[in-house]
């Protein structure tokens, strides 16, 4: 008896890891009203200096003047609010924001860019973003969303603006490979 009851536990231990493991390679897909920003089919790509990290996972979106890493999926998933009581800036960042221009030079100036982002599904605050900061070639700035849902983020470097559209959830879903 004993042993049958440690082959029923083993089996629904196995069963539950095999469950989590097939439940986590669902795609998170954004819902038909919020119009998140896809590849186009004549994608910016810029010098050859610049590669992405995973060219199957996102795709360059801008001009040389100002471009940025997008996900193909247009999710930024895991979204996770502010502790409680512990003010807007204490929950993890929905996302460090990594932004190239051709015109940025570390060496003779610091990174002037500002980011700013609207919710358009809904009312919410707007975004809260870090300064930007010099990452050698790149600029990098940490984005805080006060609520998950369809939002706008735009930013702006030397008079150049480029904005896009992502789907924020609270869902944290590991991509296939």
């Amino acid at each position: 008896m004993t042993v049958l009851r440690l082959m029923l536990l083993i089996g629904l231990v196995a069963l539950t890891a095999i469950c989590r493991q097939n439940s986590a390679k669902r795609a998170l897909v954004p819902p038909a009203s919020c119009r998140v920003t896809v590849a186009p089919a004549n994608t910016f790509m810029p010098p050859a200096s610049y590669k992405l990290d995973d060219d199957a996972l996102g795709f360059w979106w801008g001009t040389e003047k100002l471009w940025i890493e997008l996900p193909k999926s247009g999710v930024w998933e895991g979204w996770r609010g502010p502790e409680p009581g512990q003010g807007p800036r204490s929950g993890p960042l929905t996302s460090k924001t990594t932004w190239w221009s051709v015109d940025y030079d570390r060496r003779r100036e610091g990174p002037d860019l500002k980011v700013t982002g609207r919710r358009l599904d809904g009312d919410a605050p707007p975004i809260l973003a870090s300064e930007a900061h010099d990452v050698y070639i790149a600029m990098m700035v940490g984005v805080y969303l006060p609520t998950p849902g369809c939002w706008e983020i735009t930013g702006e470097y030397k008079g150049q603006k480029l904005s896009f559209v992502v789907w924020v959830t609270p869902e944290l879903v590991k991509p296939d490979k």
